[in-house]
């Protein structure tokens, strides 16, 4: 069975530039790939974390969003820096537009890897570690290692590491 409808999602523009627009669960939004389409695609990769891992399908899919890299950047960051895509809760998954996560495996996996944030909100699996930062990094580890069997699943040999980010708490 597939999960509900999406509530938002936002994909970037065909190589024309132009944008269509889809009527979703909430407001009109910006899709440009067929609605049906999308939610196939996000269904998918929620089929994919929960054959590799213990998380069950959701019943409602996240809001998923695409955005400049400016905008992200404003969202999360101290200034510029880089980044593909982060999960917010209650919120959904933010994505640099720039990604073609319909033709590229490696921006799939990208986005698979933020659909991982959104189960692991739902479960509370990690809300048991005191540590802030402990949880992050349990999060983080769980979520690259979930987008590397994706990635190797698609014969993929990109791996993604989290010891190739800088790390964010303290003095560690």
């Amino acid at each position: 069975m597939r999960p509900g409808p999406v509530s938002s999602v936002v994909l970037p523009a065909q190589a024309t530039g132009t944008r269509c627009y889809a009527r979703a669960a909430g407001p009109f939004i910006g899709v440009p790939v067929e609605h049906d389409e999308l939610i196939d695609l996000v269904s998918d990769l929620f089929a994919v974390i929960s054959a590799v891992s213990s998380y069950p399908e959701p019943y409602h899919l996240p809001p998923v969003q695409l955005r400049p890299l400016s905008e992200l950047q404003a969202m999360v960051c101290k200034g510029p820096c880089q980044l593909r895509g982060f999960y917010m809760p209650r919120k959904g998954v933010y994505l640099n537009d720039t990604l073609d996560i319909r033709n590229d495996v490696i921006a799939r996996s990208v986005l698979l890897h933020e659909l991982v944030h959104h189960v692991q909100e739902l479960s509370g699996r990690f809300d048991i570690v005191p540590n802030q930062c402990d949880r992050w990094w349990s999060r983080e580890r769980e979520a690259y290692e979930i987008q590397n069997a994706y990635l190797r699943e698609n014969g993929n040999g990109v791996r993604f590491a989290l010891d190739s980010l800088p790390y964010m708490c303290g003095d560690r």
